[in-house]
């Protein structure tokens, strides 16, 4: 007489236990999707719903065995198997590619594959670098961050990364007098920076800022009408004054009519574009500071009055007055005295480096034989392309090549000269007529000469153009024996607008309303057709 009592009783904590297990499990589910950091209810919930689904199991074990039998239930059983195994073989690759991180960039400029010149960097880091990312938990800019130091992060073991919500961490975002969202903080070694737009650019040259002991110097000779380091004009070099400084050196101009030398600490002295002759006086303090190691990069326009044929020609380089003719220019949108060259000659400063330059009026730089001095042509024009040598016939723009008196191409535009000097305080070998021994070959220093035909190709207006400014901050790094340098720089971000004329955006309006209008119609149509059936 009690058993339908009893099966009152199984079906009412039946029907309870459903109900608690499904409105926990929803309840586990908001919570943990509204406030994912309070584990503690979605856990509790969590486990309501287990013990409530296993007590309804019990009290219908009678029933799901019946049903565990029928046919249905079978094919369902065989479905759930071979779903499972799909999972398990789904799981199986996801743990692969876990193991084997694979990325792949699809943006057109390759916004999120890290430049050579950040690979080099990062690769070779002295020690390690603390980064402190000043975010709100949920913003956008985060995200964009963590995406783009993820290869930053995956390539190196030295860099830590660690993030601080300045509206939960008011103590510490003080400390750091930060003011602003998104600004990143680069800490090594006693060293800090603060970087505020986190681009790769920006965060590369925060690196090298904290990680090297030693500035550079790079000084900019001035007095002869050479291109200003301070000039913001198109025909200015504040570009490469700002790229330079990204890149972790230090810019000065120098004036050798005023202080009467070249400072000891000059790791590189560039002459860019000099109109008027450089005295002799002049001269003969170049040549001393060659004469202890250092390294000198002159950017010699066409028809430049500089004075310096007779320096360069103890150097082994010849520049005659000429312009660099190339027809296959005007294929570029360019004129036929403005050559884009892209063939480089095997050496450090071009090794892998595949990127066309534009040089505006170019002359010929060619390296001479027998001499002391090892010259070496790194650049040339193409095979086409000529050294003129009548400027009057140019002047009319009727340029044509001279087999007598012009310079057949590939015409070199480009020579760096290298010599061995003895290192500052090392004895030289003439004195008592004594060998060199091997300590005086070891305290040797290599001074460097480079000549480039041409000093507007890197002025402002010309320096972002395809591959011209990483040309000169490669040339310029390693003159600044800085190899890690040489590579190409990370690009910004493209800005791809879609412009449109009017007759454009009408047609695509037009195309818009009618596709889901034939729909409609289509769906229309065949219901009115079915129900006259």
């Amino acid at each position: 007489m009690s058993r339908p009592d009893g099966d009152k009783t199984m079906k009412t904590s039946s029907k309870i236990a459903t109900w608690l297990a499904s409105i926990s499990a929803v309840c586990g589910l908001f919570i943990y999707t509204l406030a994912p950091d309070k584990t503690t209810p979605a856990l509790v919930l969590l486990a309501i719903t287990v013990l409530n689904t296993l007590l309804l199991g019990v009290s219908e074990r009678k029933s799901l065995l019946r049903a565990l039998k029928t046919r249905s239930a079978v094919h369902g059983t065989n479905s759930l198997v071979i779903v499972i195994i799909s999972l398990g073989i789904l799981v199986f690759i996801n743990l692969i590619a876990f193991r084997n991180n694979q990325q792949f960039d699809f943006t057109e400029s390759g916004f999120y594959t890290l430049s050579p010149q950040t690979k080099k960097v990062i690769e070779s880091l002295p020690r390690e670098v603390r980064l402190t990312a000043f975010f709100q938990i949920d913003s956008p800019e985060k995200k964009l961050f963590q995406d783009r130091m993820q290869s930053i992060l995956e390539s190196s073991k030295k860099i830590n990364l660690s993030f601080i919500d300045p509206d939960k961490n008011p103590a510490i975002t003080k400390q750091y007098g930060i003011t602003t969202y998104g600004t990143i903080v680069l800490e090594s070694g006693k060293k800090e920076t603060q970087v505020r737009d986190p681009s790769e650019g920006n965060l590369i040259h925060g690196i090298l800022k904290v990680t090297k002991d030693e500035q550079k110097v790079i000084r900019f000779l001035e007095g002869h009408g050479e291109k200003r380091v301070d000039n913001f004009e198109n025909q200015g070099f504040s570009t490469v004054k700002g790229a330079l400084e990204k890149d972790g050196f230090k810019v000065e101009k120098s004036l050798l009519l005023q202080s009467g030398e070249i400072p000891s600490d000059t790791e590189l002295l560039v002459i860019a574009g000099p109109e008027k002759p450089i005295l002799p006086e002049e001269q003969k303090l170049i040549q001393g500071y060659l004469d202890e190691g250092g390294s000198v990069l002159l950017l010699l326009d066409p028809q430049s009055k500089s004075g310096m044929g007779s320096f360069l020609k103890q150097w082994g380089i010849e520049s005659p007055d000429s312009f660099v003719i190339d027809p296959m220019s005007k294929l570029f949108g360019g004129d036929y005295a403005a050559p884009v060259v892209s063939q480089y000659i095997s050496h450090e400063i071009t090794r892998e480096f595949a990127l066309p330059t534009i040089f505006p009026l170019l002359r010929t730089v060619t390296a001479l034989k027998n001499t002391d001095a090892d010259a070496t042509e790194f650049l040339l024009t193409g095979a086409n392309s000529w050294g003129e040598t009548n400027l009057d016939v140019l002047k009319e723009g009727k340029s044509q090549f001279n087999e007598k008196s012009d310079i057949k191409g590939p015409v070199s535009v480009a020579v760096i000269s290298t010599r061995e000097v003895p290192a500052k305080g090392t004895k030289k070998a003439e004195k008592n007529n004594k060998p060199e021994s091997t300590a005086d070959l070891k305290n040797t220093k290599k001074a460097h000469l480079t000549v480039i035909g041409d000093s507007d190709f890197a002025d402002n207006q010309y320096f972002n153009f395809s591959g011209n400014g990483d040309l000169f901050l490669n040339v310029a790094s390693f003159l600044a024996e800085e190899e890690n340098l040489i590579s190409i720089r990370p690009k910004e971000r493209k800005n791809s607008p879609l412009s449109l004329t009017s007759d454009q955006g009408i047609l695509i309006l037009m195309l818009g309303l009618l596709t889901p209008s034939l729909v409609i119609f289509l769906g229309v149509r065949t219901w009115w057709r079915r129900r006259r059936l």
